[in-house]
């Protein structure tokens, strides 16, 4: 395999160096089967005065390896705000990996759907759990009903053809009656080929359905990140295609077209396995119809 991108180089040669990446196969994978390594951790504690939290700080043990359905997977417990984030930046890749839910829901989001997330294009400086959890990226969103929705952290920004939808009350109650533009609710909007161009700017949109799997059976989850766009893929479905990814930087635009990835806490138990990433020159031309 010729390998063109100074992250994707990293990350082969660290598939390399655990002997888990075969010769034939272009897929390198960021997920030994056996511990973390690749990965680190942030936490926010209850309390940000509580320094037993941080930077790769996990006394209550949140991200962990077991087997799982006869297979090796990492669990996240969902105490506290945070994620584990690879030590390497991407940039032109196909990612693939999978997840289901556990069974622990934590006191904050007891009475709330399932939430965890997978952000991509992550920059520095790393979070302050005083202000915010995560870094700023892009979140491919995975919430029980929404996987694959569009969120942006810290200040990314990013273009999507959407069209409106009614909601109930049961929906706003549980706060997926709306979307958000510019940090301010509006009109519930979702992921339409063809439909209106809007720009989301600290908020985010709903996927173009819910092809979520029942609870407890496992999901796939695709990313194509190429250049300014992205492509959310859940279950084989397209959820959505974002465009013009980019940040607020000192008062200008600039296009963030690469970074680490992170994948969240957020108050509820959920298992991650075969995760794994090859190097993409284009996005294919069937997933943008």
């Amino acid at each position: 395999m010729i390998m063109t991108n100074n992250f994707l180089v990293s990350v082969y040669l660290l598939a390399l160096t655990s002997k888990a990446v075969e010769a034939a196969d272009s897929w390198v994978p960021l997920f030994n089967g056996k511990d973390l390594s690749g990965w680190e951790s942030y936490l926010g504690a209850a309390s940000p005065n509580d320094h037993a939290y941080g930077w790769n700080r996990d006394p209550d043990k949140v991200f962990t390896v077991q087997r799982v359905d006869g297979e090796p997977a990492i669990r996240i417990s969902g105490q506290y705000l945070g994620g584990i984030i690879t030590k390497a930046e991407l940039s032109n890749y196909h990612l693939r990996l999978q997840f289901k839910w556990g069974q622990k829901r934590w006191s904050s989001r007891e009475e709330d759907v399932r939430d965890s997330g997978l952000c991509y294009h992550c920059i520095g400086p790393y979070p302050n759990a005083a202000k915010w959890p995560w870094p700023c990226s892009f979140e491919f969103n995975i919430a029980e009903h929404d996987v694959g929705e569009f969120w942006s952290i810290d200040g990314t920004i990013a273009d999507a053809e959407v069209k409106p939808i009614g909601h109930s009350a049961e929906e706003e109650a549980a706060f997926r009656g709306w979307c958000v533009r510019n940090g301010e609710k509006g009109p519930r909007v979702q992921f339409a080929k063809g439909g209106q161009k809007q720009t989301f700017r600290d908020g985010g949109f709903m996927p173009g359905g819910d092809y979520e799997k029942t609870p407890g059976e496992w999901n796939s989850l695709e990313l194509y990140a190429v250049g300014d766009s992205a492509v959310h893929v859940v279950n084989g479905k397209v959820a959505l295609i974002l465009t013009g990814l980019r940040r607020n930087l000192n008062g200008k635009e600039v296009p963030l077209t690469r970074g680490k990835i992170l994948l969240q806490t957020e108050s509820a138990e959920v298992f991650y396995r075969n995760i794994e990433i090859r190097e993409l020159k284009q996005i294919p031309a069937a997933l943008l119809k």
